[in-house]
């Protein structure tokens, strides 16, 4: 598998699987949005209502030269959302100035309007478990606010296949700057994957799966400010041979990293999987932003990590997917900060990146976490 990254990844973006039209590239907080839709659709069971998705960026004019009180024309709100026709729409929220040096106030809360998304998206998709669900309400919160104008749309072309279905669902988020995303949920006879890119082969459906996650994850995780925290993943092959195999993985990785002529062969220690689990659990706990709220005093009083936070989910489907690959034989090492044990050690706080190596036979998984500034 080639390098496999965030599609909001500053350095090495994932490569998007759909063609898109000149215009309509999806920025970095699209991105989050999508694959929160299409990471939705890799949590839900087979057995769960069909749907499908679809999401298309556009442009509008901002909301400094147009504000939202009432929709636009539908022709303009067509245009954007990249639909052949608009017969209606309704304000959800917007942000409205009474007058010139006045800041945008909502029409309606950020929670009310997030409360009214969980609803209309889980009438399309269901929430058959927690992580679902918690997965559906960021996914509301994204977009109810806190800078957005939300429209709900309706055509007249689509009608649910079987009594009782719910009608399709399109709305249209912007941006203060007037850049747009259509997500569109339509119930379907079963349940679409999201889109892969077929020259991954086997490994197509685990690669975008992988790059929603580290998505979502670099969105929620940071290091400062300025800087997120990152992650990227690989598998190559190993030449046969005797010996530690984490060893022979850490020299394959000295000659295979993009980086190999800066850095020496690191010491790799070996880590069970339980203990990689915890070790990420610890690392999600020590750069999660909401918990940031400046009522502590040192690593000792961080709070702790609620058991159904959305980073808990995707730092533990991470690693089960991870560990899926590469099979329950698998060999893993470690170097650089993974504290297994909270709180962790002092001299851990010096390395600003993880590297995690899993040796099955001939193959080798690289699993990265960086978090340098």
């Amino acid at each position: 598998m080639e390098r496999t990254t965030a599609y909001n990844d500053s350095w090495y973006r994932q490569p998007d699987p759909v063609e898109r039209e000149d215009g309509r590239r999806l920025t970095n907080q699209h991105w989050v949005r999508v694959a929160a839709v299409w990471l939705l659709a890799t949590w839900s069971p087979n057995q769960a209502a069909g749907w499908s998705s679809t999401m298309v960026s556009g442009r509008t004019r901002s909301r400094r030269d147009q504000q939202w009180p009432e929709p636009p024309p539908l022709t303009e709100i067509a245009d954007a959302a990249g639909l052949p026709e608009v017969t209606g729409a309704t304000v959800l929220t917007s942000r409205v100035s009474v007058g010139p040096g006045r800041s945008y106030e909502p029409v309606r809360t950020d929670e009310e309007v997030a409360t009214e998304l969980v609803s209309l998206i889980s009438a399309v998709v269901g929430t058959p478990d927690r992580r679902t669900e918690v997965l559906v309400r960021f996914l509301a919160d994204e977009l109810a606010g806190p800078y957005a104008d939300l429209l709900r749309l309706t055509t007249d072309s689509e009608r649910p296949e079987e009594a009782g279905r719910p009608e399709p669902l399109h709305l249209l988020h912007r941006d203060f700057d007037g850049s747009t995303l259509r997500v569109s949920l339509h119930p379907a006879p079963e349940l679409r994957q999201p889109p892969v890119t077929d020259s991954d082969g086997a490994d197509a459906a685990l690669r975008t799966r992988l790059a929603c996650i580290m998505t979502l994850l670099s969105d929620l995780l940071w290091v400062n400010n300025n800087s997120p925290v990152t992650f990227r993943f690989r598998i190559g092959r190993l030449d046969s041979g005797d010996g530690d195999p984490v060893a022979a993985a850490a020299r394959w990785w000295v000659e295979n990293r993009e980086d190999a002529d800066e850095h020496d062969e690191e010491a790799f220690r070996p880590v069970p999987a339980a203990d990689l689990r915890s070790g990420l659990r610890n690392l999600v706990r020590m750069h999660l932003s909401v918990l940031f709220d400046g009522s502590w005093d040192g690593i000792d009083e961080f709070p702790e990590l609620p058991a159904d936070h959305l980073a808990t989910f995707l730092g533990d489907d991470l690693i089960d997917l991870v560990l899926a690959r590469m099979g329950a034989d698998a060999h893993i090492g470690y170097a650089g900060l993974l504290p297994t044990t909270w709180p962790p050690d002092d001299e851990d706080f010096e390395e600003e990146q993880t590297t995690v190596l899993l040796v099955d036979r001939n193959e080798v998984a690289v699993l990265e976490i960086d978090m340098t500034c």
